[in-house]
């Protein structure tokens, strides 16, 4: 008997294997999506490159090419005295600030959209699982912080903290981790809220919870890995937009600090010598553009990937 009714609670149907067989097919769609494709063509390049660039490039992000500034009388022009890309003002080669720049960025990226998941995963979870008075309280307080301008409050606690010394944690990338994430998990919430609501109705769902299968079980094993598709669309196209408020914040100075660079600073420094040496702007600019046009098309692919159906709606 005791076996009879370990058998009964076993898993109804085998959602690992049918988990393997949607991701699958979403990378099977996502590779013939043309701006999929391009997206992540453009996403890969970047990673190799601020992987591999700084081994490559004979100076450092800090290292200063004095003699050869005074010599010139200023910054270096591009394909001059070893640099390609020329020097900044201080002597620093603006190829190798701009490759770290590109690790800074697709750090902060990365690491915020952790923070967003693992903030707004749990919550939507529990949310969207619990309901009652418990969902509404998590659903008031994400309606509470989506009322604050992103930018804004995103600016605002890193105005609050930028004279402590946790600001200077890791010469700012920590403080700009948690800057971001604690503003962008509230659209990650809502949308694993709406998924578990919608998934804790189908039959199977209703059929383990029949035959006891334990409710931290179900929510592991049913209802997060049938989710994680929108998740990872939304983390996707959450990361031009973390890219953007990095490069943001270090435009204002707020963000990354020196001796680190970041491309929001890089074109603050150039903006304010661009009629003397417009050479400066253009590559963090143009590094930052491509990024950002990279991963929104990525995502823009992995959304069609993973919602065949929207893509025929538009």
């Amino acid at each position: 008997m005791a076996e009879v009714r370990a058998a009964d609670r076993r898993d109804p149907i085998d959602h690992q294997e049918l988990s393997r067989g949607f991701w699958t097919d979403a990378f099977g769609r996502l590779l013939r999506s043309p701006a999929g494709v391009a997206g992540l063509a453009i996403v890969i390049g970047l990673i190799v490159v601020a992987v591999v660039g700084p081994i490559v490039v004979p100076w450092t992000y800090y290292e200063q090419d004095i003699p050869a500034v005074i010599a010139y009388g200023g910054p270096l022009p591009p394909l001059s005295a070893g640099h390609v890309l020329g020097t900044d003002s201080l002597g620093r080669d603006l190829l190798a600030r701009t490759l770290d720049g590109a690790q800074v960025s697709l750090t902060v990226a990365l690491v915020a959209q952790l923070v967003v998941i693992a903030i707004g995963v749990p919550v939507g979870l529990v949310a969207g699982w619990r309901g009652g008075i418990v969902e509404t309280g998590l659903m008031r307080f994400t309606d509470v912080i989506a009322t604050f301008p992103d930018l804004l409050f995103i600016v605002m606690i890193s105005a609050a903290i930028v004279d402590t010394p946790f600001f200077r944690i890791l010469n700012g990338l920590l403080a700009t981790f948690v800057a971001i994430g604690l503003i962008a998990w509230v659209g990650t919430a809502r949308l694993v809220r709406a998924q578990t609501l919608s998934l804790k109705q189908r039959d199977d769902i209703e059929a383990a919870r029949a035959i006891g299968v334990p409710e931290g079980r179900i929510v592991r094993r049913y209802i997060l890995p049938q989710a994680m598709g929108p998740i990872a669309v939304a983390t996707s196209l959450g990361i031009p937009i973390a890219i953007l408020a990095e490069s943001t914040l270090s435009f204002l100075g707020l963000g990354v600090q020196i001796p680190r660079a970041s491309w929001g600073s890089l074109i603050d420094a150039g903006i304010d010598a661009i009629t003397l040496t417009p050479w400066l702007v253009f590559p963090p600019t143009i590094a930052l553009g491509v990024a950002l046009v990279g991963f929104t098309l990525l995502g823009d692919g992995m959304r069609d990937a993973f919602d065949p159906r929207a893509s025929r709606r538009r």
